[in-house]
């Protein structure tokens, strides 16, 4: 295969030198000739369109647009840990790789290590019983990372990049813990800058989370651990796990009182090497993405979920998973339930309740309207509410969200925008999606931001503008720099 990498930093040229190793062939793109001076890619696209598969090691910050360069070429793409700066930008490559039917796969190295393998292994065997709890952590000196670099100049270091604890060592723990326990419910966070290394980011995160099964969680990681420390411990109704980095152990503590050792190497060369034997092995066999992108939307849910709760000093639920199918004509009665809500009446721009053979009328057109989408939305089944996107007109289109009274509160509304932003943006002329809302409905306003919406000001009619731009626009900027 031909191999595109995007990025020579020194996780790029790990990358490079792997697919070398394995006896593929090669493409570079760096920004910065001086990095990467190869003429085999003279822009990223033209790198990514010679290619059978890519890896994308850019900054953080360059994720989703080069992710979404790949898939719009449809080209399978392995992408650095995180796969973009939040969970709404994560939502929008995961429908646009179905749509496509190219593969997205997320680069996490720690699932291929011995001690995660083993943690995962004993788990499926039953070892612990019920799980009840379980710690992660992971701390070392920024500073010390790379040596004969500045940190300063890193991505690491840097907000505009990307940078910060959370989207850079927290993503591992909290990938490899949600993988090996489930789902988490809700989260509490602090996430702060307490040391005086020159960054504009924070240096440490305590994070609490509350998982579906019913057990507890906790992942602690900072840039400020003078060694380098990095372990599990998860405790069950029959026995304790506990796995050590340093001591390159895992050691099972039974309900006897016995505690049985086994050594688990801590070398990470193999598992980035394993990594991307299984990513390349998958696209060559028509298999399925080795970390699929939901994985990674889950996770970085649990990071914005951390840093709201960080920064408004409250517990911030997780919404489950929603769905979206298309609405007929047989959601006409719910959905004009849900529109003459008394509370949806408040917050309306049109606020009268609408009769039956009114609404009647305004669904056979919607419905027939092509450009116009409108999905019911539903959780295990369970109708909760309807969103509107359309008309589209130059390549935006409003948003319009309603949803049942007992499904407020929840966190479902931003999980229901979420999901249709990012199926209509997957749309290539969609490139702008736009909502108005009264400025006192700070719920709604809280809602639209949380699924990726900035407000822009306000409108001639008084209402606060909202909009979310597609990806693509970001992708449009790389290439014209490229």
């Amino acid at each position: 295969m031909r191999v595109a990498v995007l990025g020579q930093g020194s996780i790029g040229r790990r990358h490079a030198e792997i697919a070398l190793a394995l006896g593929h062939e090669l493409s570079v793109y760096d920004p910065d000739p001086a990095v990467a001076p190869t003429p085999s890619g003279a822009s990223a696209r033209e790198c990514v369109e010679r290619a059978d598969a890519a890896i994308v090691a850019s900054p953080s910050s360059e994720h989703a647009a080069h992710a979404r360069m790949a898939l719009e070429l449809g080209v399978p793409v392995l992408v650095e840990k995180p796969l973009a700066l939040d969970a709404v930008h994560v939502a929008e490559l995961e429908v646009l790789a179905r749509e496509r039917g190219t593969m997205l796969s997320v680069a996490m190295n720690l699932r291929e290590h011995p001690g995660v393998l083993a943690l995962s292994e004993l788990l499926c065997e039953g070892a612990l019983g019920s799980v009840l709890r379980a710690s992660t952590w992971c701390g070392s000196w920024l500073p010390g990372w790379r040596a004969g670099s500045d940190y300063r100049k890193s991505y690491s270091a840097r907000r505009e990049l990307g940078g910060g604890v959370l989207l850079d060592v927290a993503v591992h723990e909290l990938d490899y813990l949600l993988w090996l326990l489930g789902p988490a419910r809700s989260v509490s966070a602090l996430a702060r800058r307490v040391s005086e290394m020159e960054t504009d980011v924070e240096d440490v995160a305590l994070i609490a989370i509350e998982l579906a099964s019913g057990a507890v969680a906790e992942v602690a990681v900072d840039y400020l651990d003078r060694s380098y420390t990095r372990g599990c411990r998860i405790v069950g109704s029959a026995g304790t796990l506990h796995w050590s980095w340093e001591e390159e152990s895992l050691t099972r503590h039974e309900t006897s009182g016995a505690a049985r050792r086994r050594t688990v190497r801590s070398e990470v060369a193999p598992t980035y090497r394993s990594q991307l034997e299984r990513f390349l092995r998958a696209i060559r066999d028509g298999e399925s993405a080795p970390v699929p992108a939901c994985s990674a939307q889950h996770v970085m849910a649990v990071i914005d979920a951390a840093r709201i709760s960080s920064r408004e000093g409250r517990r911030v639920v997780i919404a489950p998973a929603v769905t979206l199918r298309p609405a007929g004509v047989d959601d006409s009665t719910r959905i004009l339930a849900w529109r003459n809500d008394i509370q949806t009446r408040r917050w309306s721009r049109d606020p009268r309740e609408i009769a039956l053979e009114e609404h009647a009328s305004w669904l056979a057109r919607t419905l027939a309207d092509s450009s116009t989408r409108l999905w019911v939305a539903e959780v295990d089944g369970i109708a909760i509410g309807h969103v509107r996107i359309g008309p589209q007109t130059n390549g935006s289109a409003e948003v319009h969200l309603a949803l049942a009274s007992d499904a407020r509160g929840r966190g479902l509304g931003a999980a229901v925008l979420t999901q249709a932003g990012a199926l209509a943006l997957a749309d290539a002329e969609v490139t702008l999606l736009c909502a108005h809302v009264k400025p006192e409905n700070h719920a709604s306003l809280r809602t639209f931001e949380r699924s990726g919406f900035r407000p822009i000001g306000l409108d001639a009619d008084g209402l606060v503008r909202l909009e979310r731009p597609s990806a693509s626009v970001q992708t449009a900027k790389l290439r014209s720099r490229a």
